[in-house]
């Protein structure tokens, strides 16, 4: 698994569809973390009814913000920083068109405002406007170069662009700004292994499972990518860790489970967690195709020949579709 996400640089929230997991919020912009050499960012003021409305989102209560921030602009509309607050107020109410349109308002109105900038960027990249959202975030870090969130984005704009070298320094620089960003770490990580620098990548997957005790999207990501790195002892360690986090796992948490167990050489407990997997789902197509793989392993050849059978009934152009059908055939050769 390789699933990453932007972060948004907002006042006060990491943008609705998700982030870093743990990233503190600011209720302030603040310029503490610039290098001593640097000119002071131009902040906008926030209003009383913007602070109030801060206060909102704070609470989660993006409706209640939305409100505030429109009742800020109905006073000013050139109010850049409202617009940005009620861009996030409508993302989190998934009203993306509405939000765009805030944060190029702001941006409009102060081109160099780090945050629209990032935020926006995060929009543009979720629907593949990819150019567009790596001049936006390019810009976000000319503005404040002390932005973890929009050097993490870029990394990932970046590598979205196949630009390999250019987003393991953005991640980089991130990590150098605010090393305790997990899923930066994680990603910078995955990209590691996956361009075949597989001991440096284990390392840094390795160092962020402190960070990730009780994420089980991070320690999912960990563990897959830990596996890819040749590391099955350290791979089962997170997928069981992501297992015990939270609520009951997934028939997916549970199929990566069981690839890191047979990984380490324990096949039956493999088995026997795909069984489990497919207790909870037994349409769950992977589990039925990595099954019958396990199986025909272990000498199980009829029950592997019914796994496989199943999957091509359950997903026929599947993504295992073509091996899944050679297996078949192969068994047949087999007694």
């Amino acid at each position: 698994m390789n699933s990453k996400t932007f972060v948004c640089a907002a006042l006060l929230v990491a943008c609705a569809g998700g982030g870093e997991p743990g990233a503190g919020r600011s209720t302030t912009f603040s310029d503490d973390s610039l290098p001593s050499d640097a000119p002071p960012r131009e902040v906008p003021r926030a209003s009383d009814l913007v602070k109030q409305g801060e206060q909102k989102l704070e609470q989660n209560d993006p409706a209640g913000a939305q409100q505030l921030f429109e009742q800020a602009l109905a006073e000013d509309p050139n109010d850049a920083r409202a617009h940005l607050d009620l861009g996030l107020a409508r993302e989190m109410q998934s009203d993306a068109a509405g939000a765009e349109k805030n944060y190029r308002r702001a941006i409009e109105l102060q081109p160099d405002l780090a945050e629209a900038l990032n935020n926006l960027a995060v929009l543009l990249r979720a629907r593949g406007e990819l150019d567009e959202a790596l001049g936006l975030l390019r810009r976000a870090a000319a503005a404040n170069p002390k932005s973890a969130a929009a050097q993490t984005n870029l990394a990932l704009a970046l590598e979205d662009g196949g630009d390999v070298q250019g987003a393991e320094q953005a991640y980089r620089k991130a990590l150098s700004i605010d090393p305790d960003q997990v899923m930066t770490r994680i990603n910078l990580g995955l990209l590691l292994v996956g361009r075949g620098d597989k001991d440096t990548g284990r390392g840094e997957l390795l160092s962020a499972l402190d960070g990730a005790k009780g994420n089980r999207p991070a320690l999912l990501a960990i563990g897959s990518g830990l596996r890819q790195a040749g590391d099955a002892k350290g791979a089962l360690q997170a997928m069981q860790a992501a297992v015990d986090a939270g609520e009951a796992p997934t028939p997916a948490l549970l199929s990566e489970l069981a690839l890191a167990q047979r990984a380490a050489g324990d096949r039956e407990g493999a088995i026997a967690t795909l069984q489990r997997a497919l207790k909870l789902d037994g349409g769950y197509a992977t589990a039925h195709y990595l099954l019958g793989g396990m199986l025909a392993g272990g000498g199980k050849l009829a029950e592997a020949k019914k796994h496989y059978q199943r999957y091509l009934k359950l997903e026929p152009e599947g993504p295992q579709a073509a091996k899944a059908k050679a297996h078949l055939e192969r068994l047949k050769t087999m007694r």
